[in-house]
């Protein structure tokens, strides 16, 4: 899964483990597909939710806070465990 949020965003992130940030500093180049702007449904690439108005980038904060919680979730650490 892909998330598209602002550029710079997760620049200052901490490692969470199981994920990779394309682009936070990196020096070299990241390229992802990107599905048709209608591809909303298929086993193919397509977007989960629907690009819109308000809708094309990710709050970069909710989305930390997202993963980390599932992180811990899915990987049983505590919270003050190196994520």
């Amino acid at each position: 899964m892909y998330w598209l949020i602002r550029p710079g965003a997760a620049q200052h992130w901490q490692r969470i483990r199981q994920v990779q940030t394309l682009g936070a500093g990196r020096l070299e180049t990241s390229y992802i597909g990107v599905p048709l702007i209608d591809g909303i449904s298929g086993p193919y690439l397509h977007w989960r939710v629907p690009l819109g108005p308000e809708r094309c980038l990710t709050d970069a904060n909710r989305l930390r806070e997202a993963l980390v919680r599932a992180v811990v979730a899915e990987l049983g650490i505590g919270e003050g465990d190196d994520l």
